[in-house]
């Protein structure tokens, strides 16, 4: 009996698609303090051990710090339900979208989700993202102001390609700004 309780305040059992399936709590509660390294290895050595739906499952329903290591995760299924789990927030959307060691397909969605598109803050990071696609880079570059332009332009850790297409625009707004001053 006390086996039972005791398995129980160290578990919790989640219910997804009618299958029941058990993670430890520390996986699945969220917490406001900083864990100790020594419980974060634990947990990565936990996730390393579960099959793809089990991680399917913690990523749904597991607390940030799971969905930390599984959005890392180099199975796409995994890191994209990391990213529909309900309980990811701004926060999290704005570290990933800074992250480098996420993949692109995370990258993907964060650019299509219109609540996280209006942060400033989110857009800018997944231009300056080298790991994002370009054709996504390309086309919330135009979203950026002139400062931020320029930064994009000098920066050497994006793809040539963007930094082109940033120096581009900026020369094509001061050719146009010189062409108004002409005519005054």
């Amino acid at each position: 009996m006390d086996e039972e309780k005791a398995m129980s305040e160290e578990t919790a059992e989640i219910k997804v698609e009618g299958e029941e399936v058990t993670f430890p709590k520390e996986l699945v509660e969220e917490e406001e303090e900083q864990a100790p390294v020594e419980k974060h290895k634990s947990i990565y050595q936990l996730i390393l051990t579960m099959g793809i739906s089990a991680k399917v499952q913690l990523a749904l329903k597991g607390n940030k710090e799971a969905r930390s290591i599984l959005v890392k995760d180099p199975n796409k299924l995994v890191c994209s339900a990391v990213m529909k789990s309900p309980k990811l927030n701004d926060a999290e959307a704005l570290t990933y979208a800074k992250s480098r060691n996420v993949s692109d397909e995370v990258l993907r969605l964060i650019s299509m989700n219109k609540t996280w598109m209006r942060s400033h803050e989110i857009l800018v990071a997944l231009v300056n993202n080298p790991r994002t696609p370009v054709g996504i880079s390309m086309q919330l570059m135009q979203k950026l102001n002139d400062k931020e332009m320029a930064d994009l332009a000098k920066a050497k850790g994006i793809p040539g390609a963007i930094s082109a297409a940033a120096r581009r625009t900026l020369m094509a707004k001061a050719h146009k700004l010189e062409k108004k001053g002409q005519k005054h």
